[in-house]
């Protein structure tokens, strides 16, 4: 970590008056600068591609349990664990799309009353204004979810 800050910020300070600030040998820093990732941090990188591979064949679908289920899945992908997958797309800012199915709820109804008669009958001319009155209920969906759009027509 402090390695890494002396890297970012050598060309504001000199490195062994940085190094001595932060009470690590400039010797060291050079090493470190040399040696490159470790194992660890390159598995974690091969980790990250297959699961962004995984995720974007999936069209941005799949979870990390199904994520995980499909690097066991191939040998070409690194295997992790459910957990990791999960703590990795977290870190990646991964989320799968799944919805629920949109069921619309208008009212709660009360099966002891009795839906009202058709006295239309399907004959929708009428002889002047205010006499026949049509009416129907739709769903539209918006950016900040469901909306209802009632419409009565004269």
């Amino acid at each position: 970590m402090k390695y890494a800050w002396i890297k970012q910020h050598r060309d504001s300070f000199s490195v062994t008056s940085m190094c001595r600030t932060l009470n690590v040998s400039s010797s060291g820093f050079y090493r470190w600068l040399k040696a490159g990732p470790g194992l660890r941090a390159q598995r974690s990188a091969r980790i990250r591609t297959s699961i962004k591979q995984v995720y974007d064949e999936s069209h941005g679908i799949y979870g990390s349990y199904k994520i995980a289920d499909r690097l066991k899945e191939d040998d070409s992908l690194e295997t992790v664990c459910r957990n990791t997958v999960a703590a990795a797309m977290r870190e990646m800012g991964l989320k799968s799309k799944v919805s629920k199915k949109f069921s619309p709820t208008t009212t709660v109804s009360d099966p002891s009353k009795m839906a009202a008669p058709n006295v239309l009958n399907q004959s929708f001319k009428a002889g002047a204004p205010n006499r026949k009155w049509v009416t129907d209920i739709t769903y539209l969906p918006t950016a900040t979810g469901w909306v209802y759009l009632a419409v009565v027509l004269d």
